[in-house]
C-alpha cells in the first residue's frame, strides 16, 4: 500500500503580499520621489485589512460594468 502525503497548503493572498513587500517588489509601483527607506514591515493583520479593502474595491458598483 502506498501512502500519499497531502500537498502543502498554497500560500494565502496575505502571505503572498507579505512576501512581495518583504522582497521590495512594490517599488515599481511608486514614483521615484517616494522615500525607499525608513519603513517597517506591515503585520499580517494590516495585510489582511489591505487584502479585504482591495477585494471590496475590485467588486463593481451598481451601474458599473466589469
Amino acid at each position: 500500500m502506498t501512502r500519499t502525503c497531502p500537498s502543502p497548503k498554497p500560500p494565502s493572498d496575505a502571505d503572498q503580499l507579505h512576501a512581495l513587500i518583504a522582497a521590495g517588489g512594490v517599488w515599481g509601483l511608486a514614483p521615484r520621489w517616494v522615500p525607499r527607506g525608513g519603513y517597517t514591515l506591515p503585520t499580517r493583520s494590516v495585510l489582511r485589512r489591505v487584502e479585504t479593502g482591495l477585494l471590496i474595491a475590485s467588486v463593481p458598483r451598481i451601474g458599473e460594468e466589469w
